[in-house]
């Protein structure tokens, strides 16, 4: 029986499709390499005044509120690093490699204090995103997302479902 172009489409077409159903796939925006190879991290207490602890702590609460295996820790010996401090760069958070660890993340009061309308959104959005970079997230460009560098740190502050997804594509 001859097979028609119509016939092998749909052949192909269904063989994609289940070929995407029995793949793991982990996103290409993620960066296990990157992050940290455990879904649970630590960061010292921190001793910043309640202007900056409030959205830093906030910033932890936000990713342990997510249906994921990631959490973040408060612990005094924690060999981990959250600075903030008022630096010359242009950035407002950066992180360093987490694997293998220990890792550092600053925030930069310089840019946050100069850009922020809603200063507390903005150190909890900028935190969150770090922490993002930790669980081995890269930047995108899809919206909503909390990885997004060209979104509103003013309103956006919590993991988005995009962000959610790839994570859970990285700890199983």
């Amino acid at each position: 029986m001859k097979k028609t172009p119509r016939n092998f489409l749909r052949t192909m077409g269904i063989s994609t499709f289940l070929l995407a159903l029995t793949t793991t796939v982990v996103s290409a925006e993620t960066d296990p390499g990157w992050g940290s190879q455990s879904p649970s991290i630590d960061v010292p207490w921190n001793s910043y005044n309640d202007t900056w602890r409030a959205p830093m702590d906030a910033a932890a609460s936000a990713w342990n509120g997510t249906p994921t295996k990631v959490t973040v820790g408060f612990l005094s010996s924690s060999r981990n690093k959250l600075l903030a401090d008022s630096y010359q760069d242009t950035w407002y958070g950066l992180s360093s490699s987490a694997n293998p660890g220990p890792f550092t993340i600053k925030l930069n009061s310089r840019t946050i204090n100069r850009d922020a309308s809603n200063f507390y959104n903005f150190v909890k959005s900028t935190l969150v995103h770090e922490y993002g970079h930790i669980f081995c997230l890269d930047h995108t460009t899809r919206t909503p997302s909390i990885m997004n560098s060209s979104r509103d740190r003013n309103t956006m502050t919590t993991p988005q479902q995009f962000d959610i997804n790839d994570v859970n594509s990285v700890y199983k």
